[in-house]
């Protein structure tokens, strides 16, 4: 398969799966190296296909719950390492999905990473990848000041997740 078909192959992919798909699994899919994969979603991107990273794979950016009704809405909050776990859990536990993690930098700007963690699964999933590579959490530049887009079906999803996160005492504003 030539490159154009490769890349109508990624996003055909995509659209057809619910969870995201490994470089890894692209390339050996499409016959090529991940780093060619790597290359082909550059393309995609640049000619504005929606596709994401995650900590779990490549993702299409749709509507992740099939619903015109969905909400999202921005929390920020502030803690340590050593309530991530915890802070999303509580999120996902009250029907909320973590779209993603922003933080302020006084250089950079607003900085913002997908994260698409939609149940406790890709919770420690997103945790163990973390632990494996030993990399730092986005906070950790912010003084654990950061940011999540949540997206809920209802508001009384969004108002479970805020009660819970004032019962942790780590949600600074709505």
């Amino acid at each position: 398969m030539d490159g154009v078909e490769r890349k109508a192959h990624i996003v055909e992919l995509l659209k057809r799966v619910n969870e995201a798909v490994t470089g890894s699994e692209l390339a050996q899919q499409c016959g090529v190296s991940r780093q060619i994969i790597v290359g082909d979603i550059s393309i995609l991107r640049a000619k504005g296909i929606p596709v994401i990273s995650t900590p779990q794979g490549y993702q299409l950016i749709v509507d992740t719950r099939g619903s015109v009704d969905v909400l999202q809405r921005r929390i920020v909050c502030c803690h340590g390492p050593e309530l991530v776990k915890k802070e999303l859990e509580t999120i996902v536990d009250n029907g909320g999905i973590i779209r993603n993690v922003g933080v302020e930098h006084h250089v950079y700007g607003f900085l913002e990473v997908e994260l698409l963690l939609r149940s406790r699964r890709d919770i420690r999933r997103y945790i163990e990848q973390m632990k494996e590579t030993k990399a730092t959490l986005l906070s950790s530049i912010s003084h654990g000041v950061h940011t999540h887009l949540i997206e809920v079906d209802s508001e009384d999803d969004w108002q479970a997740i805020l009660a819970e996160l004032n019962k942790m005492h780590i949600l600074l504003s709505e």
